[in-house]
């Protein structure tokens, strides 16, 4: 199937003309400068948690990026996690995961290897991930999780986030519930309109009030989507693809003195997704069970509770205790009057003890220990079948951790951390990480490298030996399903360039053993799944480019350019082909200036070449662009307007297996603005 497809050498083309294009305004506005003196670049610390506690970025080798929410929100107009997440080198984020657009899940690969079993998400310190393996937590966080009411927001690529254990293997996407602040406002209000029939508005309060701080947001958006196939028809059923979800986040801070703190986290989503013919694994002309006359809903609901305490005991000893609740509950209901429904449940329930200790200026330990019991139950009953399944695993997790840090100098840094994690399913787990970074040439340049060890065991979902029909069809659990394993390493080079401009360049390599994968016969129905182990590895090797900077006093003007390259490969009974969802090129790029007081304006860029779908199908190549804009009136009133799908690039999405006609497209252009009131 062909559908508006790019020639690689084409997409390649076009996007290597937009960067050129951002880079030659980039370089317009140096010249503007070019009288300034050049100063000594410095590159700012940048607070992180890569390590489970508070590091400064130019003093962790590992390879993580942190995401300004706040810029991205209300600059640069990006409001949804996923599309966040494709600023970030290495990743790559489909909204919607391609079948079902906004709203519903969101797949994404990091560096070419890691999909949504093997990438973590982790929200106020708890893990939101499905350990039986009967659920996918992670695509569905971040396909429904907006920039309000989110801080901090960190991704650590590869097999790095060792201190989290399972479920880490390829990367971890960490985030947190902001803390009120008193030098912001106290009430922010923001709504945008747009088109489909989109809509979203947040409202934000925060302060504080004597030793409490309080953050509030509660958030409400809802779309029609742009469901389009590839033959340009669009589902006959009215706000067939219509989502809506209302979300809320609370933290509170209670600080007793400056060495004791006490935090309450609470965060909440309620949301409907509307879909007449929900997989595009089927074919118009194949409708088994009736839903393409209809708009069947299906229910996301989920609620995060945490209370954690932190106490400095002396100036060489810091604990916390952090213990929490996370559920989720999906219902796929087709006509529950008739038994045809679908329900998956999750109750996890976590407690993490964690210890800093400083010994001196050139030594400290993090260690602690956790547990994580992970509840997991399905029911499904399908319409004119007599068959119905019922399923309730348990597991539980008892973990050690410790993480050491050893500066023999100043401005050389290593850290060495280790996980044992004990599970009631699959005995004893170890995950292992090393970094070093170096600093010198006046701290212009760094050098930074790491190596992990990461694992996913299967769920007891995956090892039953029975079989369990769900939504996506039945499936045969595989009782000698062994662990997969992945192994990672990186090295680059960070380097200051002129004023307030810095480079970085890095190689990575990375190789999973044993992946846990699924495979079905797509000609008979229902599709019996089966689970099984890779008999070879997946690997992935390739290199990160970014370039990024401001010329202050040049309209403010700032630019970010990424690159990067892998070459993801299967080396088992699919030999030598392309890992599922893996992308070969990707591209992102944004430019931005002000021109005017209190004006902002720029254009931002994503592409990729060489896509694979989940049945290792080439899907198309694209290259899209976006152009923002935002006034602020006055302290009080901002104005934002933006244009997404800047040239109505038409891609496939997901490619159907049934009928290539049947392939989901991309939304096409949309524009969208609103306001933003501070009191």
């Amino acid at each position: 199937m062909k559908h508006t497809m790019m020639a690689p050498v084409q997409g390649v083309s076009r996007a290597v003309l937009a960067l050129a294009l951002a880079g030659s305004c980039a370089f317009a506005a140096a010249e503007a400068t070019s009288e300034t003196p050049a100063e000594d670049a410095v590159l700012a610390p940048v607070t992180v948690s890569a390590h489970g506690v508070s590091v400064p970025y130019d003093r962790t080798g590992v390879c993580v990026s942190v995401l300004d929410t706040d810029t991205l929100r209300d600059k640069q107009g990006i409001t949804t996690l996923s599309d966040a997440l494709t600023t970030v080198p290495g990743v790559f984020a489909l909204p919607g995961g391609g079948s079902n657009q906004h709203g519903n899940v969101s797949n994404i690969a990091i560096r070419g290897i890691s999909g949504n079993t093997a990438t973590l998400t982790m929200m106020d310190g708890m893990r939101l991930f499905e350990t039986t393996g009967g659920m996918n937590s992670t695509p569905n966080v971040i396909g429904r999780t907006t920039l309000f009411g989110l801080g901090n927001a960190e991704v650590l690529r590869g097999a790095q986030g060792a201190i989290y254990g399972g479920g880490a293997m390829g990367g971890v996407i960490w985030m947190e519930t902001p803390e009120g602040t008193a030098d912001k406002p106290a009430l922010t209000l923001f709504n945008e309109y747009g088109s489909f029939d989109s809509y979203t508005g947040n409202v934000t309060a925060q302060g504080r009030q004597g030793k409490l701080a309080y953050y509030v947001s509660g958030t409400y958006e809802h779309t029609n989507n742009d469901l389009r196939h590839a033959d340009g028809s669009s589902p006959a059923v009215k706000h067939a693809g219509r989502y809506t979800n209302a979300a809320e986040a609370v933290r509170l801070d209670y600080h007793a003195n400056e060495d004791n703190t006490l935090t309450f986290t609470y965060r909440r989503e309620d949301a409907t997704y509307h879909r007449a013919f929900p997989y595009v694994l089927y074919s118009p002309t194949y409708d088994p069970i009736g839903q393409d006359t209809a708009a069947p809903t299906y229910d996301f609901r989920s609620q995060l509770v945490t209370l954690k305490g932190q106490s400095r005991l002396n100036k060489h000893v810091t604990t916390s205790l952090l213990v929490g609740y996370y559920g989720s509950d999906s219902d796929f209901g087709y006509d529950a009057s008739a038994g045809n429904e679908v329900r998956y449940n999750l109750r996890n329930v976590q407690a993490d003890w964690r210890n800093v200790i400083t010994w001196n200026e050139r030594h400290s330990t993090t260690a602690g220990i956790g547990w994580t019991r992970s509840d997991y139950a399905s029911r499904t009953t399908s319409k004119g079948s007599t068959y119905s399944s019922a399923d309730d695993t348990l597991e539980n997790i008892y973990a050690f951790y410790a993480e050491h840090r050893y500066s023999p100098v100043k401005n050389w840094d290593n850290t060495l951390a280790l996980r044992v994690d004990e599970s009631t399913t699959f005995n004893t787990l170890t995950t292992a990480r090393a970094a070093s970074t170096y600093r010198f040439n006046r701290e212009r340049t760094r050098v930074f490298a790491s190596a992990g060890r990461g694992y996913r065991a299967p769920g007891s979902f995956q090892r039953a030996a029975g079989t369990r029909n769900t939504a996506w069809g039945l499936y045969q659990g595989n009782p000698n399903l062994r662990c997969e394993t992945s192994r990672s390493a990186d090295i680059g080079i960070e380097q200051a360039v002129g004023e307030n401009h810095s480079a970085t360049a890095t190689l990575f390599v990375a190789r999973t053993d044993k992946a846990i994968y699924t495979y079905t016969d797509f000609n008979t129905y229902p599709y019996p799944y089966t689970f099984a182990n890779s008999t070879g590895h997946w690997t992935s090797q390739g290199i990160e480019l970014t370039l990024q900077g401001t010329w202050e006093k040049a309209w403010n003007t700032g630019y970010t350019v990424a690159y990067t390259y892998t070459q993801p490969k299967r080396q088992d009974n699919y030999k030598d082909k392309a890992i599922p969802y893996s992308t070969r090129q990707m591209w992102n790029a944004d430019i931005h200036t002000s021109p005017l007081p209190g004006l902002t304006t720029g254009i931002g860029l994503t592409a990729a070449a060489q896509r694979m779908d989940y049945g290792l199908n080439r899907v198309d190549d694209f290259c899209t662009l976006r152009w923002y804009a935002r006034y602020e009136v006055n302290e009080h009133l901002s104005l934002h307007l933006r244009v997404e799908n800047l040239t109505d690039e038409k891609f496939v999405s997901e490619f159907s297996y049934h009928d290539p006609a049947w392939s989901v497209l991309n939304p096409g252009v949309g524009v969208y603005g609103g306001c933003t009131l501070s009191f």
